[in-house]
Order: C-alpha cells, then sequence, then structure tokens
C-alpha cells in the first residue's frame, strides 16, 4: 500500500473489530481494526500504560469514501501538491487496510502533529512499537523514499515476526515491505 499501489474501492477487510472505548482519544468515535492487529495494539497499549505512558487512538481504519473525504479536506485547507505530501488519495491509505492506527497522547492535546514525536510517548513508540508488530510508517527524514512527511503517530500492524525483521533490516516499512521473501 503506497502512493504506486492502491485498493480497490469497495475494498474491506475482513474480520474488523471495534477498538475497546478506554483506548479512544477523548471525543473521537470509536475506530475499528482487524482482529489480530486490535488485540496487538490492546496488548502494546496496556504494556506502555505500565510504563507511565497514557497513549490514545485517534484513528484507524478508513474506508474508501472516508479517505476520499480527508483527501479532499487536505486539498481545501492546502492545495492538492502539499496535501499529497500529508494525506493519501482514497484507495492509496493504509488505514483502508484495516492494520494501521493513528496513536496520540494529552501531551499534544490528542492531536496529530510532528511533536508528537518528542513526547515520551512518542518517543516509547519509537523504541517499542516494533516488537507489539507495529513499526512506524513515515519515519523522519524519509520522504523522498515514503512520499509522505515525518507521521510519528503513524502505525501499522504486520506481526511480530516481520516487525522484529523489519526493526533488523535498517529500511522504512515501504521499502522492506518491497523486499522479496524467501
Amino acid at each position: 500500500m503506497d502512493k504506486q499501489h492502491g485498493l480497490p474501492s469497495a475494498y474491506v477487510p475482513p474480520d474488523l473489530v471495534e477498538i475497546p472505548p478506554e483506548w479512544m482519544a477523548p471525543g473521537f468515535p470509536s475506530q475499528l481494526l482487524r482482529k489480530e492487529a486490535a488485540e496487538a495494539l490492546v496488548v502494546m497499549l496496556r504494556a506502555a500504560r505500565a510504563e507511565g505512558h497514557e497513549l490514545r487512538v485517534r484513528s484507524a481504519y478508513r474506508s474508501y469514501e472516508e479517505q476520499a473525504t480527508t483527501f479532499q479536506y487536505w486539498i481545501d485547507q492546502l492545495g492538492e501538491e502539499e496535501a499529497r505530501r500529508v494525506s493519501a488519495p482514497p484507495g492509496h491509505s493504509e488505514h483502508q487496510l484495516g492494520t494501521t492506527v493513528d496513536l496520540t497522547s494529552a501531551s499534544v492535546g490528542w492531536q496529530l502533529e510532528q511533536p508528537f514525536g518528542q513526547t515520551p510517548e512518542g518517543q516509547w513508540l519509537a523504541a517499542h512499537a516494533h516488537e507489539y508488530g507495529f513499526p512506524l510508517s513515515y519515519p523522519q527524514g524519509a520522504e523522498e523514499i515514503t512520499g509522505y512527511t515525518y507521521e510519528p503517530w503513524h502505525f501499522r500492524y504486520i506481526g511480530r515476526d516481520q516487525a522484529a525483521s523489519w526493526a533488523q533490516s535498517g529500511l522504512t516499512l515501504i521499502e522492506f515491505l518491497k523486499e522479496p521473501t524467501d
């Protein structure tokens, strides 16, 4: 899932489940995620909480139609060229896979903004999210490779084993996922 490879407008992932309300950012509606990803997410958020970091979900699964609305919002706000740096066109968002989650904390007012990466919560995620199967999709300094600006809140579930291999690879997630597998 990237700028060159998209999903059909009718694609809806199987086994979507609701993320438990206690893990939602205050004032935001309930969100869906694929079952395995949701279970891994709760384990990760509990681990973060046990270490003093209160993280919440701001956004998870997004349908093609929802992404069309989101993308148009950014075009209206920033113009199309800049919108393409910060948002995916419909059919090209990792959120449509049902395995991607945007996480935030009270320290940034539950917003999705780059300073989140400098917070204790953002730093915990950067260091540990892959241990739970969630690599960071759009790291700092990799826009030329990923096509998107740094998003310290955007994590995609690929499973613990795959995420461990990703962490050892030194590649961005998009590069890692394009690598041939044995």
